[in-house]
């Protein structure tokens, strides 16, 4: 079980951190260079992605009980839309222009890149 999601765990997960970082980075670096819709786009992104991730692990934390099968359902559900709500984040974000659309691409690409990575290092064995 993920650290971050036990009760009353409010801390950051590595992968939550290096979310964070990067997408302050990319952020930083836009707002110096004078893209402000760009910066904009990030910094919707990121707060909506990490938080569509924590409800999607609330289904892995199970605290309802669920069967396995159940709760393997809810998440493979859960995952789904969270991922249908990043393509609708992008798909409207095409209506605030390009630098925008690319800023909440961005945002979302980091969240996922870090997630990925986090994934890579728990099937390694180096994390768990």
């Amino acid at each position: 079980m993920m650290k971050t999601m036990q009760k009353g765990n409010k801390k950051l997960n590595p992968a939550e951190k290096i979310s964070v970082v990067l997408s302050m980075g990319a952020l930083c670096a836009a707002l110096m260079l004078g893209y402000r819709e760009y910066a904009l786009g990030v910094a919707l992104a990121v707060p909506a992605a990490l938080l569509l991730y924590h409800w999607q692990m609330k289904a892995v934390d199970n605290r309802g009980g669920l069967s396995p099968q159940r709760a393997t359902i809810n998440l493979v559900i859960r995952s789904t839309l969270r991922h249908l709500i990043f393509l609708g984040m992008a798909g409207l974000s095409l209506l605030g222009g390009k630098p925008f659309f690319f800023g909440v691409v961005t945002g979302l690409l980091l969240q996922i890149m870090a997630f990925a990575g986090q994934a890579f290092f728990i099937i390694s064995g180096k994390e768990g």
